[in-house]
Parts: C-alpha cells; sequence; structure tokens
C-alpha cells in the first residue's frame, strides 16, 4: 500500500465534536448509536480499543465491556470521562496482536497519515479480530451542504472522506477481509445485506456516511513436500504373457 504524507489541511477532530452538537448531527449520531449497539458483538472478557473520542461512548457501550474498553486518541481530542490514552495514532502504544476489536468512528478522515493507522490498527489486531469503521461519503449530494457560507467549516465537508471501495481496496492489501455494513443518511439506516444491488450502488450519492466491517485474516502457508516417486510394480495374474512371433517360424 502507497505512503501519504501528512496533509497540510487536516482538520481537527475537535470540529468533529462541535458538528455533532448540531441538529444534523444529532441525526446521524442517533443512527450510528444503534448501528454500533447492534454491531458490538463480542464477549466481554475481550480488549475493545477506539481511535478517537466521540463524546458518546455509554450510549452504545454495553457496561460490561467498560471494564475492557479503552480510548486511544490525538492530545487536541475532547475529554472524555472513560478511559483513554493520549497518543499519536499512526503510532499506537499497543502491543502487536492485542486487541480483539478496534473500532475507527469517523477517525481516519481527521488523522494525518491515513495509510499507516490503517497499517497500525492491522499491527494491534489478534488474527480474526474485528475492525468497525464509520466513515463519510465523498460523493454524496449531502456535501453541497459545503458551499452555504455558515457551513463552509463544518467538519464532515471539509474532511479528507475516503470513497468506501476505496477503503476496501487498502483493506485487502492488509489481508483483511471486509464488506460494506450499511449506510446512513439523515433519517435512516440502510443494512447491505438485506438492500437490493441497485440501492446499494446508489449508497455514495444518498448517504452521508458509511460502515464497514473488516476481519483481519491470518493465512498458514504449509509446505508441500513431493511425494516419493515408486516404481511400477505389477500385480500377477493380470497380464497374460504373449508369444512373440519370429520370421522364421513362418
Amino acid at each position: 500500500m502507497p505512503a501519504t504524507q501528512n496533509h497540510p489541511r487536516t482538520l481537527s477532530r475537535a470540529r468533529l465534536y462541535t458538528w455533532f452538537r448540531t441538529p444534523l448531527g444529532r441525526r446521524l449520531s442517533h443512527l450510528e448509536i444503534r448501528f454500533l449497539r447492534n454491531s458490538i458483538k463480542i464477549p466481554y472478557s475481550f480488549t475493545l480499543i477506539q481511535l478517537g473520542v466521540l463524546g458518546w461512548e455509554r450510549r452504545y457501550l454495553d457496561s460490561g465491556y467498560l471494564r475492557r474498553f479503552r480510548i486511544v486518541a490525538e492530545a487536541d481530542s475532547p475529554r472524555t470521562d472513560l478511559p483513554a490514552v493520549i497518543a499519536h495514532l499512526d503510532s499506537l502504544p499497543l502491543q502487536s496482536e492485542s486487541v480483539d476489536m478496534l473500532i475507527l468512528p469517523h477517525t481516519l478522515e481527521f488523522c494525518r497519515d491515513q495509510h499507516q493507522l490503517l497499517r497500525e490498527a492491522e499491527r494491534v489486531l489478534k488474527p480474526e479480530g474485528q475492525l468497525l469503521i464509520l466513515g463519510f461519503q465523498p460523493w454524496s449530494f449531502y456535501r453541497l451542504y459545503r458551499w452555504l457560507p455558515h457551513q463552509r467549516h463544518a467538519a464532515p465537508w471539509r474532511c479528507r472522506a475516503i470513497w468506501h471501495h476505496r477503503l476496501l481496496d487498502w483493506l485487502n492489501l492488509l489481508n483483511f477481509s471486509g464488506e460494506l455494513a450499511a449506510w446512513f443518511d439523515f433519517h435512516t439506516i440502510h443494512y447491505s445485506a438485506i438492500c437490493h444491488w441497485w440501492r446499494e450502488c446508489a449508497s455514495p450519492l444518498w448517504s452521508v456516511s458509511y460502515a464497514l466491517l473488516a476481519i483481519k485474516r491470518t493465512y498458514t502457508i504449509i509446505p508441500i513436500k513431493p511425494l516419493p516417486h515408486a516404481p511400477p510394480q505389477w500385480t500377477p495374474g493380470l497380464v497374460e504373457p504373449t508369444i512373440q512371433r519370429h520370421d522364421h517360424e513362418k
């Protein structure tokens, strides 16, 4: 996967936190809370890590997850009452293969190096670990809001949004098996499993955000040894002897 340099126009995640307090932000947050609550289905003993602060984590996390839940956030992130670690997201202070489920709620759009963040996610996840990503659609008609004077600098319309097909390609290069789980407008959750194919094709235009679910695959290469070459063996009684006829017998 190609490397990328730090983007000079990366916005602070604090603007996203502020936008979620607006009427449109509250509508979207209610839908994403419902989706996250239904999608986080791991045992309470598993390690659950979230990259970036949303501010409404307690609304989608069951109380049983709080003991093993941690947030890793940048220094300029909003405060949270949940256990948090301040660190650079492109260099996570986590051991390799130590996390069972990793949540990236609109994290890639506001990080400095998107590719490096995905590499770090692959490093810290255990084999068969789950990666849950929420992202904004870059080609949505809702992004026309950015041309309004009072919405020009709002977080969703000025972030570095990634098309979900491109993100799936990036994840595939890192040995993830991913799929589009759902997409959101400001009114409804559209689950891809129960939608027609034509609605999924049109989802980048009519949705404001999407959710991807990916699993880290680990493949073990088993060397195949060549079989020893055995000489052919004859079974008595299957082949009848033949009499050769010579010319002098004519």
